[in-house]
């Protein structure tokens, strides 16, 4: 394995994720929801579909990095080539992996979205059901996406004594759009 294109890779993975997110939460989150909800309903499906596609590219992203494939790219198969390898002292090792024990639940919430809901639709449950066996909160989500650029920088700091900035949001860009769309006066002919 390749420890520089991983890391590479689940930045790159995580940026997504987090602007995704960005732009799914100024959408759905109630404030905002309230301040545009007229100028949602008139592009309604654009929103509708771009609220769904931001939240599925944040879950598939998030899934992504936690998933226990050894062809992938993911936090779990890089914390065992490390241990393996002794690239890392065993100390180390053990903290990282505790970051990843403390955060795999909200992982195992956002896989439940992922598997049952979007990736593959289950014939057992409709969609309310599935989201509340979830369980999972907009809050969660944000710790899950800091939580996991933190172990990456931990990762990181520990390896080549670097990290990643992961300074990008979506969230004053997703405010100015739905600003410009409030402002344009319609006539109605």
């Amino acid at each position: 394995m390749d420890i520089g294109s991983c890391v590479e890779e689940l930045r790159q993975t995580m940026i997504g994720a987090g602007l995704s997110y960005d732009v799914w939460r100024v959408y759905t989150n109630p404030p905002e929801r309230k301040e545009y909800r007229a100028t949602m309903n008139r592009y309604a499906l654009f929103f509708a579909i771009s609220i769904h596609a931001h939240f599925v590219a944040m879950l598939v992203a998030l899934y992504r990095v936690y998933e226990t494939r050894d062809d992938t790219y993911n936090i779990p198969t890089l914390l065992r080539h490390v241990r393996r390898e002794k690239i890392l002292p065993e100390s180390v090792i053990d903290k990282l992996d505790e970051k990843y024990k403390t955060v795999k639940p909200l992982w195992v919430k956002v896989g439940i979205l992922r598997n049952e809901a979007f990736a593959h639709k289950t014939v057992e449950a409709n969609s309310d059901e599935i989201f509340k066996k979830a369980n999972v909160t907009p809050d969660q989500v944000r710790e899950l996406i800091k939580a996991t650029k933190d172990l990456l920088n931990e990762f990181s700091q520990a390896w080549k004594r670097d990290t990643h900035a992961f300074n990008l949001n979506a969230t004053n860009d997703t405010i100015a759009l739905l600003q410009d769309l409030k402002s344009i006066k319609y006539s109605v002919s």
